[in-house]
């Protein structure tokens, strides 16, 4: 990968293409499978060498040959049974060893540790046949509704989080789609998603020659022409000290009771900003009470403030039982000038 904010990609190889006999026994005939070109430029450059990438949808194992390609190991999940197998197989054939175990994320273990996260995420809205049972349970593309399929990525995206390593990338490539002749922001939201879990870094554009085909009315259609590389990393971001102070200020001159503990707290306690680590939020204790608790989250959203469960975002009033359960509220903000106040509020059990 160079400098540039788009990758002009070519189909692979027949070498490393999925092989005609693995194909034919795919029962849509392998064509939803990667291209290898696709992943082999993002592994080369957010992963070193020997260390391990990961498909959370590893369909026909093309990350994972693409990682092997690299000299990377690899391991994926994969919820259909009979993919997973040509998968197997297929890097086989190319002399790689990369475990995939079957089911989704995050009832499935992931098999080894990982360092990237690299995968194609499956589209919502496809028209593809089902079988009545079984095979087809639990897949993505057959979901129904859109905002319990978002909810689901999130949920396995938050379990690769806790695999990854400080510092350990998400590469998630995916495309806005057209359905019933509306757009479907599918790439926007899923960078939505990912940054409630992540630090995003850049994007990259992908592009490739669009095949002119006619399509059923109605159908589901995405532009082929390009999609959508985002890439995250998990790592710590540091809020601003000084506009975090200023806010903790205001909402005491406000009239909202609340304790700082933990990091921040220290913080507050020194004649400088010099330690080595500053903290990632600002902790706050807040007494246990449905209606001063959805006062300050008013005054926090007509602040301006994104108020996010577990980076699910939510609007006051919110039930405490919801809070509880999730232990802590997170509520933040950013400036024109990138300065970032973060919150985490957690109620004060003996208040």
């Amino acid at each position: 990968m160079d400098s540039r904010s788009w990758l002009l990609l070519q189909p692979d190889p027949p070498e490393h293409d999925l092989p005609a006999d693995l194909r034919a026994r795919d029962r849509f005939g392998g064509r939803d499978c990667g291209w290898v070109a696709q992943m082999r430029p993002f592994v080369r450059h957010f992963s070193q060498p020997g260390q391990c990438v990961f498909d959370p949808f590893c369909g026909f194992g093309t990350t994972l040959l693409a990682a092997a390609l690299e000299g990377r190991s690899g391991c994926g999940i994969e919820i259909d049974a009979a993919r997973a197998e040509l998968a197997r197989e297929r890097l086989r054939r190319h002399g790689v060893d990369a475990p995939i175990a079957v089911g989704s994320l995050p009832q499935t273990a992931i098999p080894r540790a990982i360092d990237l996260c690299l995968t194609n995420v499956p589209y919502f809205g496809c028209r593809w046949p089902s079988d009545e049972a079984g095979p087809d349970e639990g897949q993505l593309y057959l979901e129904n509704d859109y905002a319990a399929y978002l909810h689901r990525l999130r949920d396995i995206f938050h379990t690769v989080r806790r695999a990854l390593p400080e510092g350990g990338f998400c590469i998630a490539m995916v495309e806005n789609l057209t359905i019933q002749d509306r757009m479907l922001p599918l790439a926007w939201d899923l960078a939505g998603v990912l940054r409630g879990l992540f630090v995003a870094r850049e994007e990259r554009l992908l592009c490739y020659q669009r095949d002119k085909q006619a399509l059923p009315a109605g159908a589901t259609r995405s532009n082929r022409s390009h999609e959508y590389a985002l890439i995250f990393q998990k790592t710590r971001e540091t809020p601003c000290i000084a506009s975090t102070r200023a806010e903790l200020r205001a909402m005491a001159e406000a009239g909202f009771a609340f304790e700082v503990f933990g990091s921040f707290a220290s913080w507050l306690s020194r004649d400088d900003d010099t330690a080595p680590r500053p903290p990632g939020d600002a902790d706050l204790l807040l007494p246990d009470d449905q209606g001063r608790f959805d006062a300050l989250l008013h005054w926090l959203h007509a602040r301006n403030y994104e108020l996010t469960l577990w980076g699910e975002a939510v609007l006051p009033p919110l039930p405490l039982e919801r809070l509880r359960a999730h232990w802590y509220l997170r509520a933040q903000r950013r400036d024109r000038l990138g300065r970032l106040v973060r919150l985490d509020l957690c109620l004060d059990a003996h208040a």
